[in-house]
């Protein structure tokens, strides 16, 4: 099976959502990853709250999980996330519904920062999170940047393999607050790879 890249021609003043396009779309078999929608939003929080339990167990505590849920992904939260300028909300959506989502946030004027990644546990390895990583990439390569950087709980083995195995390396480890409960953290960084000419 092939990929296929498909630029809508659109452009906006925003400079982030502007290249690869705002309806652009990556097709790979029955998933689609496209850019979210308004109208995405209520299922992104769906695939956040199946899928934390699984992915945060005897990681963070179940009450933090509920307490983090409730702020990130608020109606307003991800309404906000969406608008942000600098912002590229992407999801993997399958037979109608959404399956897995990423969001990626430019941080510099060369870098960018996966800020989160999720597919649904029945959807997973099956390469959608390889899929949303790749529109992110090529979204990023489109505007120029040349470095990704992610974060993940040190604990989580499932999620560092992901990433190791994506291209990221140079770990390093540092912690985050987050009401009152402190994540213990490794940041990892790959190169963007250059876009291709068209």
């Amino acid at each position: 099976m092939t990929w296929r890249w498909i630029p809508s021609g659109s452009r906006s003043s925003s400079g982030w959502r502007s290249d690869a396009g705002d309806r652009a779309e990556l097709y790979h078999g029955r998933v689609v990853i496209r850019r979210a929608e308004a109208t995405d939003l209520a299922k992104v929080e769906r695939v956040a709250r199946a899928t934390w339990p699984v992915v945060y167990a005897g990681i963070i505590p179940d009450e933090v999980q509920r307490r983090l849920l409730d702020s990130w992904y608020a109606p307003q939260s991800l309404n906000s996330a969406l608008a942000a300028q600098g912002a590229s909300l992407f999801v993997a959506e399958s037979d109608g519904d959404v399956v897995g989502f990423a969001e990626f946030v430019r941080r510099s004027p060369e870098s960018a920062e996966l800020t989160r990644i999720y597919v649904l546990p029945a959807s997973q390895r099956g390469g959608i999170g390889t899929r949303l990583l790749d529109a992110g990439l090529a979204q990023c390569a489109a505007e120029g940047l040349t470095r990704l950087t992610v974060s993940v709980e040190r604990d989580n083995r499932l999620g560092r393999r992901f990433y190791e195995k994506s291209g990221f390396g140079e770990p390093r480890e540092h912690s985050q607050q987050l009401q009152g409960y402190v994540l213990d953290l490794i940041e990892y960084r790959r190169p963007i790879p250059a876009a291709r000419a068209p």
